[in-house]
């Protein structure tokens, strides 16, 4: 019995000698312009993909600023802010409340440090 089998069958150019000279121009034909448009991507530097991406992001970047400028001069003095407290402040007035909110055996809820620094106190 021997090992070897002939495999020529299963070759699709097996009967025709030109089927691989075909395949291969057909492939290239369809490749064509995925090749061309590599080639020309290689070209690109980094200076010219930025000065391209810069037509579309210049105008939204100015548009995005005179938006967020038109909402602060919009809001003005509105809205008055709280009186800022340093953590100095806390620690010296509240050590003890400090305490029992870091203390990880404590009963307090999560937020009691947050709502000791924004003074609300029950």
């Amino acid at each position: 019995m021997s090992d070897e089998r002939d495999f020529g069958p299963m070759d699709p150019g097996w009967d025709d000698p030109g089927y691989w000279s075909a395949f291969r121009t057909s492939v290239m034909e369809r490749a064509r312009f995925e090749l061309a448009r590599r080639r020309e991507a290689a070209r690109l530097t980094v200076p010219a993909v930025l000065f391209g991406w810069s037509r579309g992001l210049v105008p939204a970047t100015l548009a995005a600023a005179a938006i967020a400028g038109f909402m602060v001069v919009s809001e003005g003095n509105s809205v008055s802010d709280p009186e800022p407290l340093a953590l100095e402040e806390i620690v010296s007035e509240e050590s003890q409340a400090l305490g029992a909110v870091l203390d990880q055996d404590s009963d307090w809820a999560p937020t009691a440090f947050m709502a000791l620094v924004e003074g609300d106190q029950r």
